[in-house]
Order: structure tokens, then C-alpha cells, then sequence
């Protein structure tokens, strides 16, 4: 090996070393079987917001984030979940909802998404659905964001989920 090899060498190792610990963001490509199982929405909390501002929305059709902390999602295999509100809190009506969940992948993304369906319903015949971006889903946690205008700037709301 000539000297300006052997010189150049612990250099390139290095920077390759250096880029890949760099700070650019990792594109999740969470798959189907990192999402299924049985889950406790734990926390919601919003980006995009200025310091010490609060919102007020209605999440998911279902109310406030004190309807949706504590409620138990599962999402089987075969696609067909549901989920369960267990807020007594004004405003939430406590009880399971029957839904039909999927993945697809997005830009790079995983994206999430589920349609509630009622009883006997097929989820073909319901045109309106949640979809949410993958933030993260491992064994143990699960991060799912969603975006919505808020005063005609975009606010990403966090759902951060546990595994039961």
C-alpha cells in the first residue's frame, strides 16, 4: 500500500463514519406486522403551534384528547380492528368502535390509515377514513401524526402509543 493510500484511508473511514451518524432524518418504513397487535393511546400532542398556544379540536370524530388518552386500539392480522373509549370525561362516549385498518406505502412513507364501520357495514361503502404518517412502530411503541390547517398553517398532531 503506498503511503498516500494508507493516509487516505482512516480519512474516508472516517467520514463515512461521520455521514452516517450525521442528523438526517430516517424515512420509516414501518411494516404491517410492527403495527398489529394491541395498543394504549397514551398522549396526543401538537407541532406547529406558537409557545403557550392551546387548540381546541375535535379528534377523530370522538372529542377532545381527554376522549382519546387511555383508549385501547387492536389491530389484528386480517385487517378488521377496533378501538375503545374508556373517557368518562365530558363530552366522550365511552364504548368500542368497529374499524378496518390497511398500510400502504407513501413517498417513502408508511402511512396508516382505518375506516370506522358499523354493523354488517363493508368498508367499501364508507367513504370517509383517518390517515396518519409513521412516525415510528417498533415492538414496544408506536408514533402515528396526522396534519390539519390550523389558521392556514399546518399543525401535526402526535398520537404516541404502547404496546399491551
Amino acid at each position: 500500500m503506498t503511503t498516500k493510500l494508507r493516509l487516505f484511508a482512516p480519512v474516508l473511514a472516517i467520514s463515512l463514519l461521520a455521514a452516517s451518524c450525521g442528523g438526517s432524518k430516517k424515512v420509516v418504513t414501518a411494516e404491517r406486522n410492527d403495527i398489529k397487535g394491541n395498543w394504549t393511546l397514551n398522549a396526543i400532542t401538537y407541532d406547529g403551534l406558537a409557545q403557550g398556544q392551546k387548540v381546541k379540536i375535535t379528534l377523530l370524530d370522538e372529542g377532545s384528547e381527554a376522549c382519546l388518552t387511555g383508549s385501547t386500539w387492536k389491530f389484528p392480522n386480517n385487517g378488521n380492528g377496533s378501538y375503545t373509549i374508556n373517557s368518562s370525561a365530558a363530552g366522550c362516549l365511552v364504548g368500542e368502535r368497529t374499524i378496518v385498518w390497511s398500510t400502504r406505502q407513501e413517498n417513502g412513507n408508511t402511512v396508516f390509515q382505518y375506516k370506522k364501520v358499523s354493523g354488517g357495514e363493508k368498508a367499501k361503502n364508507v367513504a370517509d377514513g383517518y390517515r396518519f404518517k409513521v412516525i415510528t412502530a417498533d415492538d414496544n411503541m408506536m408514533q402515528l401524526q396526522s396534519e390539519v390547517s390550523f389558521e392556514g398553517k399546518p399543525l401535526y398532531i402526535n398520537y404516541s402509543f404502547t404496546k399491551l
